[in-house]
């Protein structure tokens, strides 16, 4: 008896904002999963915890990203955070002020 498991698929490209659906092709052509999750996590507050591990390496034994992912990734980084809170619970503290 074999057990089948589903797994989430990443939502396509094109359902991404258009100015960041060319850096995750760059990033899918070069990371594939990376690029998955970031396209799964979209919209959420887990995908700037998601960008900050794997754009700040605090474990010093990583070679890095090639330029172009890199580039990509801070651009993702940039518009997403424009776009969604980093944290739900800093602006639940800022609620009262509107």
């Amino acid at each position: 008896m074999a057990i089948k498991i589903a797994t989430p698929k990443a939502p396509p490209v094109e359902a991404l904002p258009p100015v960041i659906q060319s850096d995750v092709l760059i990033i899918r052509a070069h990371y594939p999963n990376i690029g998955n999750k970031i396209a799964a996590l979209w919209g959420s507050v887990q995908l700037h915890k998601y960008l900050n591990q794997i754009i700040i390496d605090d474990r010093g034994d990583r070679q890095g990203f090639p330029q172009p992912v890199v580039s990509a990734l801070l651009r993702i980084f940039q518009h997403h955070s424009s776009v969604a809170p980093a944290d739900a619970a800093m602006d639940a503290t800022w609620d009262h002020a509107k």
